[in-house]
């Protein structure tokens, strides 16, 4: 009985030692219940490999990590003012993903306004995503190490920093099958267009001669000839201002691979061939011709040859590195992002592309609403409604709202600025960061681009934001019988000569 009563002592004095011993802090002071606080990083430690850890907790492990505890007179203060702004940045990112989403479900490319032509162009263009489904999954079994046919290789690709879908399976929806556009078109033939020449005599500016190019690729393409560029002509001044800049002594190889293409010093090098309209020797004249071909091609397989050249374009887009092949040092095409956006590359924005045209707008849009049913002015004014019946149902107008404009209609720019909504996120590029390939690369990046159809430029930026993946290009909207704003014809209507004639 004694023993047992002294270990029952000694348990007692072992209990009392240790409980003031949890009780008593370093400075010798007592701890009363109110005054205990919840050590997180304590905690944390103990669990080891548990992450299950709130906000909260989180924010109190880093204040003590900071040496800052309760009792602390700026604890209380600290806490809440990181709990603000933790709540802010997550509020924040649950907004862009919910915008991403809806971005994503919200594409309308292949819409028309006559249900047989969109069932039509939809089923041609499934039959055609199969093939090259099927095809890109056989290169993989392949392992065909060959940069031409290797899809593995080419993608995905970012420009800028920003994400494309270029190079992933959904690329392939738009792509003509890897056999037939492996073999350069003319490769024999004696046949030869030649592009030659110099501005600034040229049919139309920038955005014309980008379709006079890309016209050019695909005439060639048609018709199984050679297409031959002077190496001095407007079409290399022209392209490699943006792309493909000169960088080492192997570019025109590389050129001419890219492109399929011959490249000659002078005029005397094609002297053996079967030239193309000799008699054409106006550089105006034979741009404008290149501008008004009309490629004889489905829609469909249509896109997929210029989805490709567009492709190739941007794989090789011009960063700042190089010159021209005059020899003229070359600007980024990122300025614009970089100049608004800094190296923040997930930024969720829109771009607004306004063009008055030199007052020819209302009668080329005119033409463009007729065959598209488009409104045929709202597009050149760009009214605050129009554009937020665009960009609020998408929660854009909680974002940067870009202006690219020729300059010509101060107007709309002062109605943008006066809207309530709009005016808060309008945007401009700075004067030293604004050239037009900094501004196409803005534009054709963003995640909402609001354009005139009549414009090539436009044109351009919207062919290769489909090139590179991207739907949310508005260019075809009108009223509907109950006031409201919809589109009339879907993303690529922008290629569709029904639509677009030459400018397609």
């Amino acid at each position: 009985m004694q023993r047992r009563a002294h270990k029952a002592v000694a348990a007692a004095a072992v209990v009392f030692l240790v409980v003031n011993a949890l009780l008593l802090l370093p400075d010798g002071h007592f701890l009363s219940p109110s005054s205990i606080e919840y050590d997180a990083s304590e905690y944390s430690r103990r669990l080891g490999s548990v992450r299950a850890h709130s906000p909260r907790e989180r924010v109190i492990n880093e204040l003590f990590k900071q040496g800052i505890r309760p009792g602390n007179p700026n604890y209380r203060r600290l806490l809440n003012s990181r709990l603000e702004r933790l709540q802010k940045r997550n509020k924040k990112a649950v907004s862009q993903r919910q915008t991403m989403r809806t971005l994503r479900n919200t594409k309308n490319i292949w819409y028309r306004r006559s249900k047989a032509q969109q069932a039509e162009l939809e089923e041609k263009h499934a039959q055609l995503r199969q093939l090259n489904l099927n095809n890109h999954a056989q290169q993989r079994g392949l392992n065909v190490n060959n940069s031409d046919l290797d899809v593995e290789n080419q993608g995905p690709l970012s420009i800028c920093g920003r994400p494309t879908m270029m190079g992933t399976p959904s690329d392939l929806a738009l792509l003509k099958n890897y056999e037939e556009s492996s073999t350069c078109p003319g490769s024999n033939s004696n046949k030869l267009l030649l592009l030659r020449g110099q501005g600034p005599k040229l049919y139309g500016r920038t955005g014309n001669n980008l379709v006079e190019l890309l016209h050019a690729l695909q005439y060639a393409r048609d018709n199984d000839v050679q297409l031959g560029i002077i190496s001095n002509s407007w079409a290399f001044e022209m392209l490699s201002k943006m792309f493909m800049s000169v960088k080492n002594d192997d570019w025109g190889v590389q050129f001419e691979k890219a492109f399929c293409v011959k490249i000659f010093d002078s005029e005397d090098e094609v002297q053996g061939y079967d030239l193309l309209f000799p008699d054409v020797t106006d550089t105006e004249e034979f741009t404008k011709q290149l501008f008004m071909y009309q490629s004889g091609l489905h829609l469909v397989d249509y896109i997929g040859h210029q989805v490709q050249y567009i492709q190739t374009l941007f794989r090789n887009y011009n960063t700042g590195e190089g010159t021209t092949e005059s020899g003229e040092p070359v600007l980024d095409m990122c300025s614009g992002i970089k100049a608004l956006f800094g190296n923040e590359k997930n930024v969720i924005y829109s771009v607004i592309h306004q063009r008055s045209l030199e007052g020819a707008g209302s009668t080329l849009l005119g033409r463009v609403s007729k065959f598209s049913g488009c409104d045929p002015e709202a597009a050149l004014h760009m009214a605050p409604d129009y554009v937020k019946s665009i960009l609020e149902p998408l929660g854009l107008l909680d974002y940067p709202i870009v202006l690219i404009t020729d300059g010509q209609d101060f107007s709309v720019l002062q109605r943008l600025l006066n809207d309530p909504d709009i005016a808060p996120k309008l945007r401009l590029v700075p004067e030293d960061a604004t050239w037009i390939g900094g501004d196409i690369t803005l534009a054709v990046m963003a995640n909402v681009f609001i354009g005139n159809p009549a414009s090539t430029f436009t044109g351009f930026i919207a062919k290769s934001r489909l090139a590179l993946g991207f739907g949310q290009s508005y260019l075809f909207r009108a009223k509907n019988e109950n006031g409201q704003w919809e589109d009339t014809c879907g993303d690529t209507c922008i290629f569709d000569k029904r639509i677009m004639a030459a400018m397609s």
